[in-house]
């Protein structure tokens, strides 16, 4: 059983795709540009904001534009977080009993920080997170294993007690570059053959396939 379980946001335990979507179509419409279809989306987004506009932007692409972008769309995500974003199913009970077994439970995500509370408050209003942490200054985002080691550092936990808890081949790269073993699960946004070409040490399909492997 496992004393530390830290998860990816986006993809992981709260479906965020279709307003992220519609967020970064809006920003690029306010500059004249087109959108993408939602789907598309979940091949762009897990790499940081700075990243998914660049992406989003392809050949349109220069320094000022992102900028424009990137502020336009803040502007319109901070507005629309959660007009759509939903929990997954049983993300809430598997948190519940591991509170109840004092497991700790963390959430490091690229999402910029601002978000990441106010997601998890609403999603998750009765658990009480041990530590949740967004891409911020100072702090290299995923796959950089910065943040796992400040959090393995700050809560005295051992790499072998962690396990990470996402849903592409960034999460992975990021734990074992921590020295930490992870679980791709298959409900995200890439699905279980990304995960699996990654090197995930363990695949969960379903809420009880990862329960089994935390207390396993």
């Amino acid at each position: 059983m496992y004393r530390l379980v830290a998860f990816d946001l986006d993809g992981t335990v709260a479906d965020t795709l279709a307003d992220l979507a519609a967020s970064v179509n809006a920003a690029l419409s306010m500059s004249g540009l087109p959108g993408y279809p939602k789907d598309a989306y979940r091949h762009f987004v897990g790499n940081g904001v700075d990243n998914l506009i660049r992406t989003t932007l392809a050949g349109a692409y220069t320094p000022a534009l992102a900028e424009r972008v990137k502020a336009d769309f803040g502007a319109y995500y901070a507005a629309h977080t959660m007009d759509h974003t939903t929990a997954y199913p049983g993300v809430a009970e598997l948190l519940a009993r591991l509170s109840a077994d004092g497991v700790m439970t963390a959430v490091i995500s690229n999402k910029p920080d601002v978000y990441v509370p106010e997601i998890m408050r609403t999603l998750y209003p009765d658990h009480r997170f041990t530590y949740l942490s967004g891409q911020r200054e100072g702090v290299a985002r995923k796959p950089a294993p910065d943040a796992l080691l400040a959090l393995l550092d700050r809560l005295g936990a051992q790499k072998d007690e962690t396990l990470y808890v996402g849903d592409s081949d960034v999460d992975v790269a990021f734990a074992h570059a921590a020295g930490v073993k992870v679980c791709g699960v298959s409900w995200g946004f890439r699905g279980a053959d990304e995960l699996i070409a990654a090197g995930a040490d363990y695949i969960a399909y379903s809420i009880e396939e990862l329960t089994g492997v935390i207390y396993e």
